[in-house]
């Protein structure tokens, strides 16, 4: 039988990691973070939308940003044209997030691109960044593993754990998350 080697998180090690900005900019980021995204208060969706922006996201038009959004790294961030990001939703880019235009993120949707490497007995930072692509939509309380592709109209049903890719149009379901059928999406009368 082979020796099996332990878990040794005080060997932890995350100074190569650089989330970006200095720890002064970190620092006002996670203040304005606390008193405009993660509130019961109403701020609107444009004052929400410039202050990304002023934290380097990039951020498209006509987005909607309910309340208690909790967004890690904004510099890490882009969200296409008319948008929604519902209310609780969690986007924890320690990587690029991309979200593209006409998305929806529902209420208490997750957004991981940090996870550890559990085969190093360091627990190692593993980062990948996520993509959601126009018109995807990841319906409540679903989430979105580091590396994950949400495809062009593809959905991600409620509760259920993507990790890795979709294709196009595709409704996935489950924990994993699997391809059930194809989205179709009446023309407009």
């Amino acid at each position: 039988m082979s020796e099996r080697g332990r878990v040794r998180l005080a060997a932890f090690d995350n100074r190569l990691y650089d989330p970006g900005g200095s720890p002064t900019h970190r620092l006002v980021w996670l203040v304005a973070n606390r008193i405009f995204f993660l509130t019961w208060f109403p701020w609107s969706s444009s004052f929400k939308a410039a202050l990304l922006r002023a934290f380097g996201a990039k951020i498209g038009s006509g987005i909607v940003f309910k309340n208690r959004i909790n967004l890690k790294y904004p510099w890490n961030l882009s969200i296409g044209d008319y948008s929604w990001i519902g209310e609780g939703v969690w986007i924890d880019s320690l990587a690029k997030v991309s979200i593209g235009a006409n998305c929806c993120l529902s209420q208490g949707v997750m957004i991981e691109t940090g996870n550890h490497d559990w085969s190093k007995p360091a627990f190692d930072l593993v980062i990948k960044e996520v993509v959601v692509e126009d018109g995807a939509w990841a319906a409540v309380r679903s989430l979105l593993l580091p590396g994950s592709r949400l495809a062009s109209h593809a959905v991600l049903g409620a509760g259920s754990v993507l990790s890795g890719d979709t294709e196009p149009y595709g409704i996935y379901i489950g924990v994993p998350a699997k391809k059930a059928r194809e989205r179709i999406i009446e023309s407009p009368r």
